[in-house]
């Protein structure tokens, strides 16, 4: 049963070197190394579900819990989203998808078990490091799952890290596990990112880069397109993300700088400016050279067409205020940081009429070309943002590493660096990527919808914790 979801896919991007195995037994995919190879590719490719990263956890639900969008009241054109930007999870449609986003999850979390236990005694040969790779990466895999439903299905962890939260699962197993506390749930997620870390060390992204084309030769890409796998930098990332989500900020700050110093070596360059405003009908929206770890969708065009067209129009389109956006997230003065300059305003957002809609993921001209099938998970200006806010509390450290970034956006400088300008950034840099709410739930804080304080939802339980599902609850 662990299987029926990655048995669905009929055929792959060629980046992932894979031919279709609907019909192949789960005997014959654990049999060989090309096999094993097939099973972590799949569970990529499946991070791509509209239940997960290729709409509810990026550009969908959890960007509307995170105020990304100005989602109306009139329930014949925006449905159960009403509901959602009032954080109403009780309702009978919204308990059904996040109860279709955990399922999706677990399914994912077990086959990565699947394929770890059949790896502890492997009974066939691989070749070179193939081994540590496919380890490394279903562990960070794993341990990156169960990361975002405990931010989503978790306690505040910040305030009540000894809550209970959610199961962790490290066996191939179909009984439901123990929930466990908050924190025992991020040790584990801790150990099995540090644990991945060490068997990837040896990552051909640290030698040879990113390595975004098809060998020459004709041989198996597996070990290419690094940045489209969790790879060592990736992973790292990764640890810099959570050591800041659990409060400790001193691991945050390492992670963080290692992979700015990976960046700074050629690895992640900061985007060329003349591939964002020099080509303006045909920029690089997502800034892909920054792009330390993403998804490949082969439709990524959908999320435009289907969340953000404004030719959906009378139907809902997802927009922002285009007095919010352009007068204070890319605006404000020293109060936001924000200016209408920033790259990331200047190819993102369209305005027509007194909306402004995001264009992040539309089209470029060569919609076959590689980076036109990306959807960002972890990006290089996030690692900046950590090292300044894991380092709160000497001011004048924290907005060098703002100013780095906003140098790289086109923008100046900030003169002084507050916990609200931060905030800000964030924003700016993550839109359309699914981590703003997990942002505002880990600093416990209003969500902004408006430029009045007062009407915008206040930090609680209510906002920040999303029920378990009760097919979890039940069990």
């Amino acid at each position: 049963m662990a299987l029926v979801s990655l048995l669905a896919v009929s055929a792959c991007d060629a980046w992932l070197d894979v031919k279709p195995y609907d019909k192949m037994s789960q005997d014959e995919l654990l049999s060989t190394e090309d096999g094993f190879m097939k099973l972590l590719n799949g569970i990529y490719i499946e991070l791509n579900s509209d239940m997960l990263y290729g709409g509810a956890l990026s550009v969908e639900m959890v960007e509307i819990m995170g105020g990304a969008y100005t989602i109306g009241t009139d329930n014949t054109v925006w449905g159960n989203y009403a509901d959602l930007a009032e954080y109403e999870y009780g309702t009978d449609y919204w308990r059904a998808r996040f109860s279709e986003t955990w399922n999706k999850a677990y399914s994912l979390i077990l086959n990565c078990n699947l394929l770890l236990e059949n790896l502890q005694e492997p009974q066939v040969r691989f070749t070179g490091e193939n081994y540590k790779i496919i380890k490394g990466e279903a562990l960070a895999l794993r341990a990156m799952l169960h990361f975002d439903m405990l931010r989503l299905f978790g306690p505040v962890y910040s305030r009540n890290p000894d809550m209970p939260a959610i199961p962790y699962y490290k066996r191939y197993s179909v009984v439901p596990n123990d929930i466990l506390p908050a924190s025992e749930v991020a040790s584990e997620i801790l150990h099995d990112l540090q644990e991945a870390r060490i068997l990837l060390a040896n990552d051909p992204v640290r030698t040879s880069g990113t390595m975004t084309s098809a060998p020459s030769d004709g041989s198996s890409s597996f070990m290419y397109y690094r940045n489209l796998r969790l790879n060592y930098y990736a992973v790292t990332a990764l640890l810099a993300r959570c050591g800041l989500y659990f409060g400790d900020k001193d691991a945050a700050y390492d992670y963080a700088v290692e992979v700015i110093e990976a960046a700074g070596s050629g690895i992640f360059p900061f985007v060329d400016k003349s591939l964002v405003t020099g080509s303006p009908d045909d920029p690089d929206r997502i800034f892909s050279s920054e792009i330390i770890f993403a998804l490949t969708h082969s439709q990524r065009n959908k999320l435009f067409k289907n969340y953000y067209d404004p030719s959906r129009i009378p139907n809902y389109v997802f927009r922002m205020d285009n007095d919010l956006m352009s007068d204070l997230i890319f605006g404000g003065g020293a109060l936001t940081g924000g200016n209408q300059d920033d790259y990331r305003y200047r190819v993102n957002w369209v305005a027509t009429g007194a909306n402004r809609y995001f264009y992040k993921y539309s089209d470029m001209a060569d919609p076959g070309s590689i980076v036109n099938t990306m959807i960002p998970m972890i990006r290089l200006g996030e690692m900046y943002l950590i090292v300044a806010e894991s380092r709160s509390e000497d001011i004048g450290a924290g907005v060098v590493y703002v100013n780095r970034l906003r140098a790289n956006r086109g923008v100046s400088a900030l003169q002084t660096l507050t916990a609200r300008t931060l905030q800000y950034e964030y924003i700016r840099e993550l839109y359309g990527e699914g981590q703003l709410f997990f942002m505002y739930k880990r600093m416990f804080t209003p969500i902004l919808f408006t430029s009045a304080d007062s009407r915008n939802p206040r930090p609680s339980d209510a906002v920040f914790v999303v029920p378990l599902p009760t097919s979890e609850t039940d069990n």
